[in-house]
């Protein structure tokens, strides 16, 4: 059913699209809603990790207009398939960045070293989940320490 839907859409939603690109109300809308929407949650979501997790701990790859941060924990004494299954049973989800890098040719630190994580929910769930991060960083360091 999902394929029939997703491969044959209406004529109703095309039209419409068609009509909004024909007047200019498309990119209007995408320049003047849209863009200012998500560059506010991906401010606000940086500056929120930027509390709870120092440079030292997490670096942030430039973000490029998706709905995505890219998090890279290069010192980090898990991988981040760990430290994904450590914030799953806390009730937050990013992606392990592993999944995310298909077809090398060779093993690659880095693609075990980054998570995804999406910056579109409310601001108050992301601090959530950015707490429960941080805390779960700073967990893997001192275990790391302490052995």
């Amino acid at each position: 059913m999902n394929g029939i839907v997703s491969l044959s859409p209406g004529s109703i939603g095309p039209a419409i699209a068609n009509e909004m690109i024909v007047r200019g109300d498309l990119l209007r809308l995408s320049n003047d809603v849209v863009r200012p929407f998500y560059q506010q949650r991906v401010t606000e979501t940086i500056a929120t990790i930027l509390r709870y997790l120092s440079p030292e701990r997490c670096l942030i790859h430039k973000p490029e207009g998706a709905i995505f941060l890219w998090l890279w924990f290069k010192d980090l004494p898990i991988s981040t398939k760990t430290l994904y299954q450590r914030l799953k049973k806390r009730g937050v989800l990013m992606v392990p960045g592993h999944y995310l890098f298909p077809g090398l040719a060779e093993d690659w630190p880095h693609a075990h070293q980054c998570l995804r994580m999406n910056y579109v929910p409310e601001p108050e769930k992301i601090e959530q989940g950015i707490a429960i991060l941080a805390q779960e960083v700073e967990l893997a360091l001192s275990e790391r320490d302490a052995a």
